[in-house]
């Protein structure tokens, strides 16, 4: 083997290792700013959740653009549900179990209009209701709740009276643009006076996913890669010298496996 072919060999390994370490390094820089980005919207999903109620408009108001930092935060408001408006919103499984979300909308004292959650209802014997509805009534009524963000159109259809998703501006098309909260809509925490509703959706659950493991898997990768080169260079070298190859050791045996193979073997 003449030493140019044998650079030239070297050279490629050594570029396709780097090559392929360099992505194993950014991916796992990923996977950290995810892990980042996911424990610092976890810290503030807890802080919001159990803050003190502020009124609504105090935060949002109607003509506003969403800002994330309000998500599940409780804010109050005044006013009267619109009997009229109630929606359902279909495949909104619970536990495993098929269902929807009940969304009504709430004109404040303010006069803007708002749309509540109030619960999750199982799906019913015919499958495309909920068995029982509750209803609600237009007296005046404070309520206190979890601000969330409206969900983008999904393009599915939907019979009349319910929605594919929380797409607030299909659910609103018929009320005053500039009077009505587009951007988000709340989960109902408590309301006076009470009235029936559905199953109350708890706290959400804040994991910190697998973004850490992942990144230091693919710097582990990366590192192996690097290795297998040096690993592949080393015995190139020793065969180039005359020398034997070295045998990689994958498992180091202790004494007693030893033994017993030496049993094993005189017994054949």
């Amino acid at each position: 083997m003449n030493r140019n072919s044998m650079t030239y060999r070297w050279g490629s390994w050594i570029l396709t290792g780097l090559i392929f370490a360099a992505a194993c390094w950014f991916l796992s820089q990923w996977q950290f700013a995810r892990a980042d980005q996911v424990h610092k919207n976890n810290l503030l999903v807890a802080k919001n959740y159990d803050a003190v109620p502020v009124p609504i408009e105090a935060l949002i108001k109607p003509t506003d653009s969403w800002n994330p930092d309000l998500e599940y935060r409780v804010v109050s408001v005044s006013g009267n549900y619109l009997p009229k408006t109630t929606l359902l919103v279909r495949n909104r499984p619970l536990d495993g179990n098929p269902g929807f979300l009940q969304l009504v909308c709430f004109k404040t004292d303010s006069g803007n209009y708002l749309w509540i959650e109030r619960g999750w209802l199982a799906s019913g014997a015919k499958k495309e209701l909920p068995d029982s509805i509750p209803q609600v009534d237009g007296k005046s009524r404070k309520l206190v709740l979890h601000l969330r963000k409206g969900e983008k159109d999904n393009g599915l259809s939907a019979p009349i009276g319910q929605l594919s998703n929380i797409n607030l501006l299909l659910a609103g098309k018929d009320l005053p643009v500039t009077k009505t909260y587009l951007q988000a809509y709340a989960r109902l925490k408590t309301e006076t006076p009470e009235l029936s509703r559905g199953l109350a959706l708890g706290k959400p659950e804040l994991s910190e996913g697998n973004h850490l493991s992942y990144a230091f898997q693919w710097i582990i990768f990366g590192l192996m890669a690097l290795g297998a080169v040096g690993w592949n260079i080393s015995q190139d070298r020793r065969i180039r010298a005359g020398q034997p190859i070295r045998k990689l050791k994958i498992l180091n045996r202790d004494k007693d496996a030893e033994i017993e193979d030496q049993i094993l073997d005189e017994k054949d």
